[in-house]
């Protein structure tokens, strides 16, 4: 069975995506940057694709906005990074990949207003020779009590995870800081890792949330949220969680991206896909829905960006009790009541409880509940949408993005 493309999630026209980068909001409209291969749907020779809204619900793609340079410090790939505020012009800070060790440095390209056009990379971050750090990758700013900083992933000699801290004082030399976080208990008990990948730092009603992307020999595994303090450390700071969880208990959202651009916390991630047959399929990966995060509980909780759910979701239609297989359906389903449920072959049953949202976009699925704890799958066999009393669903046509 050949799965629908995907037509409200952000994708390119063609070629592969993978993690979200570069998200910013200027003069009243949203820039996604996103990995891409521009040249099929396989992850290779990776760029920086890029759209844009003004509603976080109907992109327009833009040209590719840097390509690796040959001969650079980004020629075997320009990987994950972040936009860079406070300067006089646009400006992207991203892991640059030299050649196939995939050992990186962080470099820096100043763009123009419009974002559309940039300039050669400029290496500013290098893997410090201190604290045995075998490979580091995946920038991202931040500011704290006046200092303008910088997290970056990274994997210690010993195979252990660790999140390392820079000092952005200086835009064009970054300083090493020293760990933020290695061997704290909490995290480290949600999971195994061999690399924290995509760390994501940022304030959250008073807390502050470290979000860091599971992999562990060459698998990519969870995303975990912890809730926490950042605490003085000689000249350093060190983040100790009080609390940490699975931030989407799916099996297909990695390396989200967190943007404070308009002041409250936005998140995308990558709905993971393997490479395709170009022959077959001519497009590989999506990015999830626009999720607004809060702290509820002790929970980093997501929800659907309100005015990209208004942007995106039509009027109401009946949907009685029986079984609906959701092939081809491009719904959002409101859980009002019990006695909902999702079936599907390979990944088997998930119970629906009443305050539920389903998005349904052919061969994916995100799932928000009101424990704030979302779902997001991709697979090309359809789940099903068992109803058992009339009254327990309300569906709306989602209105498909114009390419």
């Amino acid at each position: 069975m050949t799965a629908l493309t995907t037509s409200y999630h952000l994708r390119p026209a063609r070629g592969w995506l993978n993690d979200p980068n570069g998200m910013t909001r200027t003069d009243g409209r949203w820039h996604v940057f996103f990995q891409h291969n521009p040249t099929a749907p396989v992850h290779g020779q990776i760029a920086w694709g890029h759209a844009s809204s003004d509603d976080l619900a109907h992109w327009e793609e833009h040209p590719v906005a840097f390509s690796p340079t040959p001969g650079g410090p980004d020629a075997f790939g320009c990987w994950s990074g972040v936009y860079v505020p406070g300067h006089d012009r646009p400006a992207v800070v991203y892991s640059g990949i030299a050649d196939e060790s995939s050992q990186s440095t962080v470099c820096l390209r100043w763009g123009s207003p419009d974002l559309l056009d940039w300039g050669a990379p400029i290496v500013v971050g290098t893997t410090p020779e201190a604290n045995d750090i075998g490979i580091m990758r995946d920038p991202f700013v931040f500011e704290h009590e006046g200092r303008k900083l910088a997290v970056v992933g990274a994997g210690l000699r010993d195979g252990s995870p660790a999140v390392l801290l820079y000092d952005r004082s200086d835009e064009l030399a970054w300083r090493y800081a020293g760990l933020l976080v290695d061997d704290d208990p909490v995290l480290r008990g949600a999971g195994t890792a061999d690399i924290w990948e995509c760390p994501q730092l940022f304030p959250l009603d008073g807390r502050w949330v470290l979000v860091v992307s599971i992999h562990d020999n060459d698998m990519l595994g969870e995303v975990v949220a912890a809730v926490g303090d950042l605490v003085p450390d000689g000249e350093g700071l060190r983040f100790v969680a009080e609390s940490a969880h699975v931030l989407d208990d799916g099996t297909d959202c990695y390396a989200p991206q967190v943007s404070l651009a308009d002041g409250e916390p936005l998140l995308v991630g990558w709905v993971r896909q393997e490479a395709q047959d170009p022959a077959v399929r001519d497009h590989a990966g999506c990015l999830t829905l626009p999720r607004r995060l809060q702290l509820v509980g002790g929970l980093v909780a997501s929800r659907v960006d309100p005015g990209a759910a208004a942007a995106l979701a039509g009027d109401v239609f009946p949907l009685g009790a029986g079984t609906t297989v959701l092939a081809d359906r491009r719904w959002v389903v409101e859980v009002v009541g019990a006695g909902a449920r999702l079936t599907h072959p390979t990944l088997g049953e998930v119970q629906l409880v009443p305050g539920s949202q389903l998005w349904v976009d052919g061969a994916v699925t995100e799932l928000y509940r009101p424990s704030g704890v979302p779902g997001t799958w991709r697979h090309d066999e359809p789940w099903s949408l068992v109803v058992t009393s009339e009254g327990a669903v309300e569906a709306r046509e989602v209105i498909p993005r114009v390419p």
